[in-house]
Order: C-alpha cells, then structure tokens, then sequence
C-alpha cells in the first residue's frame, strides 16, 4: 500500500483519456506506464484540465521562490538551477521528479501492477487497480470525449 500511494504521490508532488482517446482501462495504463517510464508529459495527458490546473497553481507557487526550489529539490536527490525552475512545466517537473534516484528506489514494480474493468456510470467511471496485494479504486471523468483522471480519482492519497 505504501509503495503504490508513493507511486501516485510521486505523480501529484506539486499539486497531486490519454492522448484524446481509449477506455479508462487504458487511461489508467497509460498513467501507470508515464510513471514507469518518467514520462511527465504521458502523465499529465491523462489528467483531467482541474487536476493539471491544481499542479500549475502549485507550480507558480515553486517558482515564487525559485532559490528555494531548487535548495528543496536538492533534499529529494534532484539537482535543478533557479534558472530551470522558471522555466518548468507541469510535465517537465513530473519528468524531473520521477529521475529522483531517491523517488525511484521507493516506486514499486509497475509490471505487477494489475488494471481491472471499468465500471462505468455515464460521465464517470472506477477502475481497480491492484499493486503489491492491496486495490484501490481510481476515478476517471468524461472530458471533452475523453476519459480522465479526476481530482476524486485520487482521494485514496
């Protein structure tokens, strides 16, 4: 359980359907698979515009203070310039993130990671997704044709 809610958190640190299409089977998989691969931008295609709203808010408070940025950063393994936390994006920042040797030493085995069937209720749907023995539900809405990863998708955080 821990492993897997560090797995998401990871995703939603500056906060917390990809590419325009699939079910929210594969939305949920094409999640998992961004984080596995540290791919910030996959991951922020899967999220809905509220929850990449709620990470840039959190970002421009980051770049507020980017000496501090960095400084912090640094705690986490992860070296970055002032200069480049001005200039970061909500999938720039993910991706940088997730090359922490610290984060990453602690992200458990996503080839495990088991995806069940959708339930689906008109505009939004519950995936189960199983990791390390323990299921959680993760919540996907219908935006603009595509299904995404909501705020409600993530309260078991």
């Amino acid at each position: 359980m821990k492993k897997f809610a560090l797995a998401l958190v990871a995703v939603f640190v500056l906060a917390i359907a990809c590419g325009g299409s699939g079910t929210p089977e594969q939305v949920v998989q094409n999640l998992m698979d961004g984080v596995q691969n540290g791919d910030g931008d996959a991951i922020i295609s899967c999220l809905s515009a509220e929850v990449v709203t709620g990470i840039d808010e959190g970002l421009e408070e980051l770049k507020a203070d980017p000496e501090g940025t960095a400084a912090m950063a640094v705690m986490m393994g992860i070296e970055i310039t002032p200069e480049e936390v001005s200039d970061l994006t909500a999938g720039k920042a993910i991706t940088i993130i997730l090359s922490s040797e610290m984060i990453a030493s602690e992200m458990p085995d996503f080839s495990a990671v088991e995806i069940g069937t959708a339930t689906i209720d008109g505009e939004t749907a519950t995936v189960p997704v199983t990791m390390d023995g323990d299921t959680e539900d993760i919540e996907l809405l219908l935006e603009d044709g595509a299904w995404k990863i909501g705020g409600d998708g993530m309260d078991f955080m």
